[in-house]
């Protein structure tokens, strides 16, 4: 059980809409204010409150209300429209959605307890609503602190690289949302709720649906102060929406990407105290207090090196200094591990006129996704998957920014699902397992990119039509690979992993339908297909 030393009472506004959405207000015992104000805004239930922080209620994600009380601030934490107390049809992180956080936060900022500065707070889907609600720009916003969270519904979440989200719309939509209200009485057609998974699935291109649940398209809109705060361990769900986010706002911004390496570790580590008293509290202090304190005399970016076990710091991401390092595919035996190809990658490009990797699909021995069980019941990830892997690295070496796959493939399907992940894998025998610090997806009809926001080391793909392959020919496919951080040692090895195929165990919950693949893909690398995986490496010191 979770407690604050106050008892909430109840404010509401009538939006621009006209649906009439309640939030739950915490002042700090003992004074009367007024109070700068931290919000935080999602769709599930104010009236959840009570309950910890634990993976079994991810759904927590409001950050430890009563040190904000202690510190002077009025916490108010909203139902959205369609939600908990909130009236409407519930339209997520729609553009209509911010907009009703948005009259919140103005009703809130004429309020006698409060002084009309207002931040908004929260991890993961409250990370959402600042973005959304930022977006909207607010008059008595002044700031944000958005950790862990997506930017691009479509490329960030539904449709990874094209590829349909599954495993997470259980644990989020059903589990932490509509089960969530039928437990309390709300029946979940109460405000449409229902609805959401269909239109998600009805929507499979980046189109005016998809567009406007994405404050991606608006961010240079936000002129406040921004403070972008990532998590390696969320990376699937959120990471990429925060580098963009830094990326793409014009205000005062820095980024910080934290060590948390799971979803459960990202969700105790946005209620640990002495992180918000470090990070946090600073942050707010000085833009909604005025308060002195050289927060913006930190560095613009700082970053956790995973492998390392350390933070670095840098003018901008990319650090400047980086430089692109390049490792080809090739068909030799790397002698690393059993899959199903245990193929190489070399820092040397291809001579072989004709070399491939060709396999089959589904694989008769896939158990678990792409995991399978040996004899006594111990999971193995990667022996039926292809595997291309690097030999020992002979001197430390960091790899720190972007990375892209360019990959030569053709099919005897007119489709073909790829995705990839990268592995550190050490090289001392009782390390442990090795450590995922990347990942990326493309389904081939959804190759076409943006000319004007893709780069070299990040390409950025329409997702506006589907074309769809000529069974048998090659094409160069170009995988985003989310960013990364991470210190390869003498004796370490890096491995790209590719398949068509998630692991129920390893990358859940963010896993894909499967649909009705069959058939062989193959990958080509060779002089006149020189598949390779780019990365930006940093000097070491």
């Amino acid at each position: 059980m979770v407690d604050v030393n106050v008892a909430p009472f109840e404010t509401e506004v009538r939006t621009r809409a006209g649906d009439l959405v309640r939030a739950d207000v915490y002042l700090p015992a003992g004074s009367d204010g007024p109070f700068p104000v931290v919000l935080g805004a999602s769709p599930y239930q104010k009236a959840l409150r009570h309950l910890p922080p634990h993976p079994v209620f991810p759904f927590i994600e409001y950050g430890p209300i009563q040190l904000y009380l202690d510190n002077g601030y009025a916490y108010v934490a909203m139902d959205v429209p369609g939600t908990g107390r909130s009236e409407g049809t519930w339209d997520p992180v729609s553009r209509g959605e911010g907009e009703a956080i948005h009259d919140m936060i103005e009703h809130v900022a004429a309020e006698p307890w409060s002084t009309g500065a207002i931040g908004m707070i929260g991890m993961s889907h409250y990370c959402w609503s600042q973005w959304n609600a930022a977006r909207t720009r607010p008059p008595h916003l002044r700031t944000i602190v958005a950790y862990d969270g997506a930017t691009d519904m479509y490329r960030d979440w539904m449709y990874h690289g094209g590829i349909p989200i599954q495993g997470f719309l259980s644990t989020w939509l059903f589990g932490s949302v509509l089960i969530q209200h039928e437990i309390d009485g709300i029946d979940f057609h109460v405000g449409d709720k229902q609805d959401f998974v269909y239109d998600i699935l009805s929507h499979p291109l980046d189109d005016e649906w998809q567009r406007r649940r994405s404050p991606f398209w608006e961010l240079p809109e936000i002129d406040i102060p921004v403070f972008s705060i990532g998590v390696w361990g969320k990376a699937a769900l959120h990471l990429r929406g925060n580098f963009y986010g830094f990326e793409r706002v014009r205000g005062p911004k820095k980024l910080l990407v934290a060590h948390p390496g799971s979803f459960a570790a990202a969700q105790m580590y946005y209620f640990d105290e002495d992180f918000h008293r470090t990070e946090l509290l600073p942050w707010y202090d000085h833009h909604l207090k005025g308060t002195d304190n050289g927060v913006m005399d930190k560095p613009d970016v700082r970053f956790y090196v995973n492998g390392e076990g350390a933070y670095h710091s840098a003018t901008s991401w990319p650090p400047p200094d980086v430089r692109t390092s390049t490792f080809y595919l090739a068909g030799e035996h790397s002698g690393a591990v059993t899959s199903l190809n245990d193929g190489t990658l070399t820092e040397t490009k291809p001579v072989a006129d004709e070399q491939s990797t060709s396999w089959s699909y589904p694989d008769p021995g896939w158990m678990a996704g792409v995991t399978v069980f040996d004899k006594h019941g111990v999971p193995d990830h990667v022996a039926r998957v292809n595997t291309f892997t690097t030999a020992p690295m002979t001197e430390d070496r960091e790899f720190t920014g972007h990375a892209t796959l360019a990959l030569h493939a053709s099919s005897d399907q007119t489709d073909m699902d790829v995705m990839v992940k990268l592995s550190l894998v050490s090289g001392d025998p009782g390390a442990g397992l090795p450590i995922k610090v990347s990942q990326g997806w493309l389904r081939a009809s959804h190759r076409a990119e943006d000319p004007e926001l893709t780069s070299d080391m990040r390409p950025f793909h329409l997702h506006n039509a589907e074309e769809p392959l000529e069974p048998g020919k090659v094409y160069e496919l170009h995988i985003e690979l989310l960013p990364l951080s991470f210190l390869a040692r003498e004796g370490d090895r890096i491995r790209l992993e590719i398949t068509n195929q998630d692991s129920l165990i390893t990358d859940a919950p963010m896993t894909h339908f499967y649909g009705q693949k069959a058939g062989t893909d193959t990958y080509h690398h060779d002089r006149l297909h020189p598949s390779a995986l780019h990365l930006h490496e940093r000097p070491r010191p």
